[in-house]
């Protein structure tokens, strides 16, 4: 544990972290400051951490009182498992003569076999020998088809000009004959493919059975790391990874265990220490996909942390978050759409978590309506409803042609590697984007597969407190649009304030707020512009 100097019993966190929605609490700041100068300071450290890694920080006290934090990095770090003045991991993977190490060779000499045979030369031959002999069959039977279309007209003119009967038996006798050797020709073509097919099947057979050994392998290999993970909680109980995810139905995805928050945790339970705050941070190069930037702190990871860190801070309390007791306020009504200003926190429709929907609301006091598109939960401004399905059909085409153009309101953090911004800064910004499946709800970038996202800012102003005030017009409508092209490296690199899924600067609220939609009323056919203020 290394000890942190604090002042007096106020300054310690009333309630623990929720790793998934948080504000780092100020001794974690603390903590991860003294960190990174620890790091930098080290050469090793800074050798181990120079591609980027999520590191960790957990505040603990100990049975003496001494309040101090506990370090932790996710996966490896320089290739290494431990490293001085980190806590170890769960179970230790690299061990030289362990299980894992051994298996993990097994299975990379399948690799190599299966790298080997289908880099061959006489699997490539025997691919090669087969498209020549399909092809040259078909060009050689083709060919013949043509010469016995023709023969057949031939015959057909000359049966038609006699009534010889030894005449018309040769002209019979001429078309079997003919036939046959169609026949021959084709059946010659088909034993030859039949070999060299025998013989790429051979090949092709042997890669498929060393895929699906290597594949039982790797599952049982899985199987074993995870029962061999085993985690702890503050009530004292314990329990296998492996069973985690069993009780929930789920199959923990590969390196479960060995992110920093687990990490972190079990190390705590297992010497006595009682958690107090936590925190994950990224040092290091931003990556090109993943939103992540030096010293920014993010969420942890819901795919393989969720279910993990549920039993883990099973018995330490933290705040839950909130419900939002505003009132969607409506700025526009007619006969057939509602157009509310929806505050920061509250859903836009129902979601899972219990939490009342604008759309629930006012649902409430407008009758029946149907929903034509979402802001997400934190995001402020005006959302539509339609009250007829005819007249959501029309808004919906009108999103989906992306006629309708929608203004937004944003503040942006100060990010020492981000775009310098200036007042009058604008242009387009361009990203693939796609689900990132194990840190949901996020999204990345995503070159090979992501979908087209297009945004036009503009700087507004500069702060004091070197916040950027901008206006966005999304050109297009995917998910966190606007929060990734504000954070990633490749858009602006400024996080927005109180974006805590996507580094921004803590604050009472995420400062993004729908301002102005411009589109055809379904009731008129007129356009119609909207505007909601914006309040930060």
């Amino acid at each position: 544990m290394h000890i942190l100097p604090v002042e007096n019993g106020a300054d310690l966190p009333e309630t623990f972290t929720d790793p998934f929605r948080y504000a780092p609490h100020p001794l974690v700041r603390k903590a991860a400051d003294e960190l990174i100068g620890r790091i930098e300071s080290s050469s090793e450290l800074s050798s181990a951490f120079s591609e980027g890694k999520m590191v960790g920080v957990l505040i603990v006290s100990d049975k003496g009182g001494n309040i101090g934090y506990l370090a932790a990095f996710s996966g490896n770090a320089g290739g290494r498992s431990n490293l001085e003045g980190f806590v170890p991991p769960i179970y230790d993977l690299l061990s030289p003569d362990g299980y894992f190490k051994r298996e993990e060779a097994r299975i990379t000499h399948l690799n190599h076999q299966i790298a080997v045979l289908e880099g061959s030369e006489g699997l490539a031959r025997a691919k090669e020998e087969l498209e020549a002999c399909l092809l040259a069959r078909d060009e050689e039977t083709g060919l013949m088809k043509a010469c016995m279309a023709v023969s057949k007209r031939e015959r057909d003119y000359q049966r038609s000009q006699t009534d010889n009967p030894s005449e018309l038996s040769a002209l019979i006798r001429e078309s079997q004959h003919e036939k046959a050797e169609f026949r021959r020709l084709r059946l010659g073509w088909e034993e030859r493919i039949s070999l060299v097919r025998e013989e790429l099947k051979s090949m092709e057979e042997e890669i498929r059975w060393l895929k699906e050994k290597r594949a039982a392998m790797s599952d049982e290999l899985q199987k074993w790391i995870f029962s061999r993970y085993i985690v702890h909680n503050a009530c004292g109980e314990e329990k296998s990874i492996g069973d985690i995810f069993a009780d929930a139905g789920l199959v923990p995805p590969g390196g479960t265990g060995e992110c920093a928050a687990p990490k972190l945790l079990e190390h705590a339970y297992r010497n006595g220490f009682r958690p107090l705050a936590m925190g994950e941070f990224w040092y290091g190069t931003s990556p090109s996909a993943a939103v992540r930037t030096h010293g920014h702190f993010y969420p942890s990871c819901t795919s393989k942390c969720g279910p993990l860190l549920g039993f883990m801070m099973k018995g330490l309390a933290f705040e839950k978050a909130t419900q939002c007791h505003e009132i969607p306020e409506v700025i526009f009504e007619d006969e057939l759409i509602t157009a509310v200003s929806k505050p920061s926190g509250m859903p836009s429709v129902p979601g899972l978590d219990g939490r009342k929907s604008a759309f629930e609301i006012i649902m409430e006091s407008h009758g029946e309506l149907h929903s034509v598109h979402r802001l997400d939960m934190d995001t402020s401004g005006i959302i539509l409803f339609a009250k007829t399905a005819e007249a959501a059909a029309d808004l919906q085409r009108q999103f989906e042609e992306h006629s309708i153009r929608k203004t937004y309101m944003a503040r942006l953090s100060h990010a020492t590697e981000g775009k310098p911004l200036k007042t009058g800064d604008k242009g387009r910004i361009s990203l693939p984007l796609s689900p990132d499946y194990d840190e949901r709800p996020r999204q990345k970038v995503d070159q090979a597969q992501g979908k087209p996202s297009d945004t036009i800012y503009e700087v507004v102003s500069e702060n004091r407190d070197g916040s950027i005030d901008v206006i966005f017009h999304p050109l297009t409508g995917r998910t966190h649009q606007l929060r990734v092209h504000s954070s990633h490296i490749l858009g602006l690199g400024h996080p927005i304030v109180g974006d805590l899924l996507y580094g921004g600067s803590p604050a009472s609220r995420l400062h993004l707020h729908a301002a102005e939609i411009t589109f055809r009323n379904p009731a008129t056919g007129t356009l119609l512009s909207l505007t909601a203020p914006c309040t930060f």
